[in-house]
């Protein structure tokens, strides 16, 4: 009897060691996973931090005086060269040897990781900013109608865009300056007369030019006409930097094999529809300028791009991609070799986005 108890007391306390050892070492499992997990999170934030990502346009920041680095942070992510201010505050942070950030205007660069920029902050400006200067603004992808409404002097604006004179100096055979105006943000001691503007944002345009084709051996021999109207073309395609390479790859191969380009963008420019959608009956329209009718390039750009674009139409991304369509995030898209990936992928861009749709005309349906 008294043997019997002493046996199944072992067992039992040989069980319950069993049961906290195998807790244990459930707890510690889950303690590596959270800290492998927390520990992958840390390496992804300081690798943002840290590392440069696709190079982009040139943009000019001001930076106003009296500025706090949560300010300059808050400045930086609202014009899209960082995702979230708290990138840059921790660059602040793991900044061995922190210095001061003067007002003024500061030339930054799309794609440049929170590091560069706080780096090129803390060299001091490209130009002071001084008070009541005059500033104008021209984002990318605006044609010459469309940035002229945006100036002081819209008139003279469309004017100078047009003067032979001005368009020899980009040395195109060309109507106009379309595609040649660099977008940035200029500043003036006070309003500037429309050509004085169209010759800042032209030789702005030259300077960037000449940069870009110095990244690419030999691209100094290929026209300019034609690489800046597919620039054009990819800045409308595409809102994604990182996408740019590919939009234009996709261009040159339609083009190498004949086909036709069937760009939205270069039939909204004819049209004058910007940012609408494409009806069937407008597929017909007569314009040199239509690529879902006329095979090649149109005659010229429909828009003034970025340094992304310029950059993508030089050096191209490698690959048989003829065919891209939208992704329901409205931001991205999907490439494909053969009709039938593409008929795939349209298709599955319409189950995405019929959900989204239906939700937007019933809010139409319901507002007052």
């Amino acid at each position: 009897m008294g043997g019997g108890d002493l046996s199944g007391g072992g067992k039992k306390r040989r069980s319950f060691a069993r049961l906290l050892l195998t807790l244990l070492s459930i707890a510690f499992a889950a303690l590596l996973v959270a800290g492998g997990m927390a520990g992958l999170l840390a390496f992804a934030v300081y690798d943002h931090v840290t590392q440069p990502g696709v190079p982009g346009a040139e943009l000019a920041v001001a930076v106003p005086e009296g500025t706090t680095g949560r300010d300059v942070g808050r400045i930086l992510a609202d014009h899209g060269l960082i995702e979230h201010e708290l990138f840059f505050w921790l660059a602040l942070k793991l900044d061995p040897a922190p210095k001061g950030i003067r007002h003024g205007e500061y030339t930054l660069r799309r794609g440049w990781s929170a590091r560069q920029l706080l780096e090129k902050l803390q060299s001091g400006p490209d130009r002071m900013i001084l008070e009541n200067q005059f500033k104008v603004t021209i984002p990318e992808g605006l044609g010459i109608a469309q940035a002229a409404a945006l100036t002081p002097d819209p008139e003279g604006f469309a004017q100078a865009a047009r003067d032979p004179e001005l368009v020899a100096r980009a040395g195109v055979n060309a109507p106009s300056l379309e595609g040649f105006l660099m977008p940035n943000t200029y500043y003036f001691d006070q309003a500037p007369t429309g050509r004085e503007l169209v010759e800042r944002m032209l030789s702005q345009f030259e300077r960037e030019y000449r940069k870009c084709l110095a990244e690419v051996p030999g691209a100094e021999k290929l026209d300019k006409l034609r690489v800046v109207t597919v620039a054009s073309i990819v800045e409308e395609e595409t809102r994604a930097d990182e996408e740019r390479p590919k939009v234009a790859r996709v261009l040159y191969n339609r083009l190498d094999r004949g086909m036709r380009l069937q760009m939205d963008s270069t039939l909204q420019y004819a049209l004058q529809k910007y940012g609408q959608r494409i009806l069937e009956t407008d597929l017909q329209t007569d314009s040199p300028y239509n690529t879902y009718l006329n095979t090649g390039l149109p005659p010229g750009p429909i828009c003034s791009p970025g340094t992304a674009s310029l950059r993508a139409a030089l050096r191209p991304e490698t690959g048989k991609w003829v065919f891209f369509v939208s992704n329901a995030d409205g931001r991205t898209h999907t490439f494909s070799v053969t009709e039938e990936e593409h008929l795939k992928a349209v298709a599955r861009f319409r189950r995405e986005i019929a959900p989204q749709r239906r939700a937007l005309r019933e809010q139409q349906g319901t507002s007052p």
